[in-house]
């Protein structure tokens, strides 16, 4: 299957899997996560918040929250987007901090970490194909991280092949913590966003 590499603002979306893959990281960076009800108002609300940077990003329509059911467990996804009169699954992460980095949660040996959700066979099931994380910065501004997941899925087995994954594993995180200022890495779109502009 092909993945087109996305701009940050396509001009289509047309035969695009667009899915962003987000998750609630509000408060802090340790284990010590927020109460699921706390942390779902909070998503909700940061949603809202930046509902108008989504659509834009994504060309859609419109975009709606589907929390808390068995897309949100099993595949990560948080929300639909309405694009170009197609439905496509949408997963969200937003930070409170701009840490220059992006997570993917729970440590390979869970069942649900985000690795095998990156990883496994696109073809029968489902599987995010793109991840968008927003950061709030000290100045206002927000730091928009998009990845083409197909193509960080290569790195990912990689890295499991050569029993380097673990090299980014942060216990305190619960997650693998990826440095974008570290790596160079295939697929990877990292700019700031100021007064609705977008800066590479």
């Amino acid at each position: 299957m092909s993945i087109p590499e996305a701009n940050i603002l396509p001009n289509s979306a047309k035969n695009r899997h667009i899915v962003v893959e987000t998750r609630r990281e509000m408060n802090n960076r340790g284990h010590n996560n927020l109460e699921y009800k706390e942390g779902f108002k909070i998503e909700q609300e940061k949603f809202l918040q930046y509902k108008p940077i989504l659509l834009e990003t994504l060309q859609a329509q419109d975009i709606e929250l589907i929390t808390r059911g068995m897309l949100d467990k099993l595949t990560g996804l948080d929300a639909t987007a309405l694009i170009e009169g197609s439905v496509y699954g949408v997963s969200l992460r937003f930070r409170s901090s701009d840490y220059n980095s992006f997570t993917l949660n729970r440590h390979i040996s869970d069942p649900f970490s985000e690795v095998h959700k990156w990883t496994q066979n696109h073809t029968n099931n489902l599987k995010p194909i793109y991840y968008i994380q927003i950061n709030e910065r000290l100045d206002s501004s927000l730091r928009l991280i998009r990845i083409n997941i197909e193509a960080f899925s290569y790195i990912l087995q990689g890295l499991i092949k050569k029993d380097r994954l673990e090299n980014y594993y942060q216990p305190h995180l619960e997650s693998y913590e990826f440095p974008l200022k570290d790596i160079s890495y295939k697929g990877i779109f990292s700019g700031i966003i100021e007064n609705r502009k977008f800066k590479v």
